[in-house]
């Protein structure tokens, strides 16, 4: 609805990408902190995935949804933008209005947690 509301913006940016990851992200971490505040079950959705060569196992995903949910909505995001879709630590800095150093500090901080955990599993 963000982006219909404010099609007239958006001619004018070369950024695209980059504010509809924000928007997107934003409005994610707002609804699951909105959530939590009214006492609701603001765990991560279950998201269908397009049936394609690209579509990951379903074992796969499960383990993925299990390591995320093991980590705060900020660093869930950052290590989704890095690794997932592949964003530059600036680009997620800029996007989540945090400094790039912290970006680089929780990243570290999920691989090496979530390697852990995998080997555990």
């Amino acid at each position: 609805m963000k982006l219909l509301r404010n099609m007239d913006q958006l001619e004018e940016r070369a950024d695209l990408l980059p504010w509809l990851y924000r928007v997107a992200t934003n409005h994610c971490l707002n609804h699951l902190r909105d959530a939590a505040r009214h006492g609701e079950n603001g765990g991560a959705a279950d998201f269908d995935v397009m049936p394609g060569p690209a579509a990951v196992s379903f074992p796969a995903r499960q383990l993925a949804q299990r390591v995320l949910a093991r980590f705060d909505e900020e660093t869930a995001a950052i290590a989704v933008g890095s690794l997932v879709e592949g964003m530059e630590q600036a680009e997620i800095a800029e996007m989540l209005g945090i400094s790039t150093r912290t970006v680089a500090r929780k990243l570290e901080r999920f691989l090496t947690q979530a390697k852990k955990y995998v080997e555990r599993s």
